[in-house]
């Protein structure tokens, strides 16, 4: 069962490695690597942000953590066993090696391992690295679902929802979302409320839809604030309503999203439900850019370029 305490070994030595580095590519990879409850995560952005360690791209002192890491797996140790098989699988300081990291998962499969069952259970479903066997991606996923991997309780419930690997079964399906929903996996939220909008699985139903998007944004996820906004601003997912639009797309921005304040000052840009306003279309495009969005920077570039009457047709 995955539990807050699973990776705290796996933290501590990684971090111990890398806590006095000098690269900014040694807390690029922690963060990439991200351990379960990792407990320094805030500290490793914020050397990432300082811009310090920009000389020192790649990584330095994560070689030896994961030099540790495999030693801990050679005693047996299924997380760090699970964790060698996703250091090959993303190439965290090692170059990415599929066959490697699913030779990995199946020994921490063998010692019980929910989540080297959930990930090479994704593995089967999209035939990476691996043929593909919806049936086998289904046994493996429901493995983890049912020890503690939330993520991929959802991913049972898509399955259900498409009878893929399975035999169809809608209601269970939607059961198993709410359940990894409503245990903290908010991305379920936004699975349920894309088979509303778009009506495919099971019948469309637009206010079922935004409801399931406005609770995962009131539980805090930006990504999610950003995108009903911008629905509720241009009205393109059956309802509009404007000034709550906007302040779900500002609440993203203090959250750090940077899409949105791209997507801000594009609607006022293009005048997309809202005045068509260059003043503020720059004045956001600007905002983004001091908060490291380098797509305003295209986009305030782009603004910047004299208009032609004339458009040359290029062969």
């Amino acid at each position: 069962m995955v539990t807050p305490e699973s990776d705290n070994e796996i933290d501590d030595i990684i971090w111990s490695e890398i806590e006095s580095s000098d690269s900014h590519g040694d807390f690029v990879c922690y963060a990439v690597h991200a351990p379960y409850k990792a407990k320094y995560l805030e500290n490793a952005k914020a050397r990432i942000e300082s811009g310090k360690y920009l000389d020192n791209l790649a990584p330095v002192r994560y070689l030896k953590a994961v030099e540790r890491i495999e030693k801990l797996a050679g005693t047996g140790d299924p997380a760090a066993t699970f964790h060698m098989g996703k250091i090959y699988a993303i190439g965290i300081a090692v170059p990415q090696n599929v066959p490697k990291a699913v030779e990995w998962y199946e020994k921490a499969i063998a010692l019980g391992e929910p989540r080297a069952y959930a990930n090479l259970g994704w593995f089967y479903q999209s035939g990476y690295g691996v043929p593909t066997d919806k049936s086998k991606a289904f046994e493996l996923l429901s493995f983890g679902a049912e020890n503690g991997v939330l993520s991929a309780k959802a991913a049972i419930g898509m399955m259900l929802l498409n009878g893929e690997g399975c035999t169809l079964n809608p209601e269970l399906g939607f059961q198993k979302l709410e359940e990894s929903f409503n245990s903290g996996y908010l991305n379920a939220g936004n699975h349920i409320s894309d088979v509303y909008f778009e009506g495919k699985l099971v019948p469309g139903d637009i206010e079922l839809a935004h409801e399931w998007l406005q609770k995962v944004a009131d539980s805090g996820d930006e990504r999610s604030m950003a995108i009903l906004g911008h629905y509720l601003v241009t009205g393109s997912h059956g309802k509009t309503d404007t000034a709550k639009g906007l302040d779900l797309l500002e609440q993203a921005t203090r959250l750090q999203y940077l899409p949105a304040y791209l997507w801000l000052g594009t609607l006022y840009k293009k005048g997309l439900g809202v005045e068509l306003d260059a003043e503020k279309a720059i004045e956001w495009f600007k905002k983004g850019i001091k908060a490291g969005c380098r797509d305003c920077q295209i986009a305030l570039t782009m603004m910047s370029m004299p208009e032609t009457d004339n458009p040359k047709s290029y062969h």
